[in-house]
């Protein structure tokens, strides 16, 4: 800067430095006040006409606790209960670092509406931390827990079938066991807290709709979306969002919590709702 007149490479520098500054203030201290709904439809073959349009809202990796709040997870259920889904699904990591966080996170989930019923699974850190007792939680806030199980649900007739595996790390996720019995025309949709374990999945049984979390987005985005930490075997591909593997499809929710670092950088906490549409 010269004589009071602001050079263009001056402008440049400062431009960069608020914009930096702004991602950075964003990441430490906003993200916890915005939760942002991601509207996703998703094709499934030979879908009854009676389940055409049948809403799943998908809510993972709350982590309560030391970094998250039970305020944040009490906006999460409530703006979920006003997306009116038929299904609500749940695919882990409730809490972290100590047990004595379990019964307010499951006080406030107990709190969610779903017509049809709201499921669950178990991730890494409830483990971690008391995989019982986040079972115990969850069974009396109404919440059914699936471990290589499932459920059949029903609109107007037409089944459909959630079903989930343990965790990919923690216990022995078995897609045979949990899809047993399940007839061959009836959707399936498989809860599973790590979408690695889509990549386990062959042509038998069919899945058509794997819902996970645990990767986070990656916390920090990089500009053109790119995340340096994943938390996956395989890089970017289940940073988030829905993505195809072999004869199945993968949506992966960004979640709402954090872990190692109270950050989100270009890379909100997530709410999900999904709805299914014939091919």
């Amino acid at each position: 800067m010269s004589g009071g007149v602001l050079t263009r490479r001056a402008f440049l520098k400062g431009g960069l430095w608020l914009g930096a500054s702004a991602l950075a203030a964003d990441g430490l201290f906003l993200w916890r006040s915005r939760i942002v709904v991601e509207r996703v439809e998703v094709t499934i073959e030979d879908l009854a006409p009676q389940l055409e349009g049948l809403r799943i809202c998908l809510l993972t990796d709350t982590h309560h606790g030391p970094m998250v709040g039970i305020g944040m997870l009490d906006r999460a259920v409530a703006a979920a209960n006003g997306l009116g889904a038929d299904v609500a699904a749940l695919t882990g990591d409730f809490v972290s670092r100590s047990p004595e966080y379990i019964a307010p996170a499951a006080a406030s989930l107990a709190r969610l509406r779903a017509p049809l019923g709201v499921f669950a699974v178990l991730g890494n850190h409830d483990h971690w931390v008391d995989a019982g007792g986040v079972r115990e939680g969850l069974a009396g806030a109404g919440i059914r827990v699936l471990e290589n199980s499932h459920a059949l649900v029903e609109r107007a007739g037409a089944p459909l079938c959630v079903a989930g595996v343990e965790d990919l790390y923690e216990g022995r996720p078995d897609a045979a066991a949990a899809l047993d019995g399940v007839e061959s025309t009836t959707p399936r949709i498989l809860l599973s807290h790590n979408p690695d374990y889509a990549e386990a999945l062959g042509e038998e049984p069919r899945v058509d709709l794997v819902l996970s979390g645990h990767t986070h987005g990656g916390q920090v985005r990089l500009p053109f979306g790119f995340a340096p930490v994943t938390y996956s075997r395989y890089g970017q591909k289940y940073r988030g969002g829905l993505v195809r593997t072999g004869r199945t499809q993968v949506y992966v929710s960004r979640g709402l919590g954090v872990v190692m670092a109270p950050v989100r950088i270009n890379c909100p906490p997530e709410l999900t709702l999904i709805e299914l549409r014939g091919a």
